[in-house]
């Protein structure tokens, strides 16, 4: 069904910009929106988007293009940011010809993957180099250039979180909560490594194992409806033994490719391992960080080509933008 998008108005370009008063520029920007309009409009990937989508896509493509000009705003605090967490531009896109004060074709791309993927609650995940979406980028990328000589600096810079909440991008990666031999320990934690041998990570594929573990081992008082009975549906779980204390995640278990993981599933981890990454509460942010950094988790792949890829070489990115406040969360 094709969406019916309308003219853009000052308006909505001074909302997006979160300014009230216009500048000389503003006028110029707004008509190259509406040029860019049809083309966003036209394009498949956008066949089932509402026209509010759109209009956010497209005003997306003008911020950028202003920000671009004017060597400020949001776009130029993201990309300093991303650059000094990850010593490179953007995720997803190799840049191998990237210029910083220029127009970028993977700039282009990444704003219309931010713009096609949603987060939490209506979860998707756009494939970066989905086959259409490459040459949308190019053709608004070609515009651009062609403009770029022309286009007006604006002297008010753009709002600096259009792109994404910046907040998440300096969050301190954390040291995980490690055992050593001077850890003041609790005595769950104490007796899951005797039972484990030391290793961190104890996986039960039933509630009833769960069950039988907590009463006979960490010597859990039972109960007639069951210790932690809300669990009772669950299967897959992983006990984390650390620092912090004991960790409990139902339901991941079979993406843990660990020689002592009974519950681990190749076709499971493969088909649902990126949801730990995406999916805020599916994972507690210690036990996925610790997986990745004992490469536990190393067949999570998101659902297409070069998925894997993909996720395993930006899971920290991906994770940041998509978990937000899970995200190094307790």
């Amino acid at each position: 069904m094709k969406t019916t998008t309308s003219t853009i108005y000052m308006k909505r370009w001074l909302e997006a910009n979160e300014r009230t008063r216009t500048l000389p520029g503003d006028s110029w920007y707004l008509n190259f929106t509406n040029e860019m309009l049809p083309l966003i409009a036209a394009s498949p990937l956008f066949a089932n988007k509402t026209a509010d989508k759109i209009t956010k896509t497209v005003l997306d493509i003008a911020l950028y293009f202003q920000d671009a000009i004017a060597q400020t705003g949001g776009w130029k605090a993201f990309t300093t940011r991303y650059g000094t967490l990850y010593g490179q531009p953007l995720p997803f896109y190799p840049c191998t010809s990237y210029i910083d004060d220029e127009i970028n074709w993977d700039d282009v791309c990444f704003l219309l993957w931010k713009n096609l993927s949603d987060v939490h609650p209506s979860f998707y995940f756009q494939n970066p180099s989905e086959e259409s979406l490459l040459p949308l980028a190019r053709q608004l990328y070609d515009r651009m250039d062609s403009l770029f000589e022309e286009a007006p600096i604006n002297e008010i810079p753009s709002p600096e979180t259009w792109v994404m909440d910046l907040n998440l991008l300096e969050i301190p990666f954390a040291p995980l909560p490690e055992v050593t031999p001077d850890s003041r320990l609790t005595k769950d934690v104490e007796r899951c490594l005797q039972y484990s041998q030391g290793n961190p990570l104890l996986y039960f594929a039933t509630y009833e194992e769960l069950r039988v573990f907590l009463v006979g081992t960490l010597e859990w008082e039972d109960h007639p409806d069951g210790i932690l009975a809300d669990l009772k549906a669950e299967k897959d779980f992983v006990v984390y033994a650390n620092t912090k204390g004991m960790l409990l995640a139902p339901g991941v278990a079979a993406c843990f490719r660990d020689s002592h993981n009974p519950a681990y599933d190749a076709q499971t981890a493969t088909a649902e391992g990126y949801e730990l990454f995406c999916l805020p509460g599916r994972c507690p942010f210690d036990l996925l960080k610790y997986g990745m950094q004992n490469n536990l988790l190393c067949d999570a792949a998101l659902p297409f080509d070069r998925g894997r890829e993909i996720l395993q070489q930006n899971w920290d990115f991906i994770a940041r933008y998509f978990l937000g406040e899970y995200y190094e969360g307790d």
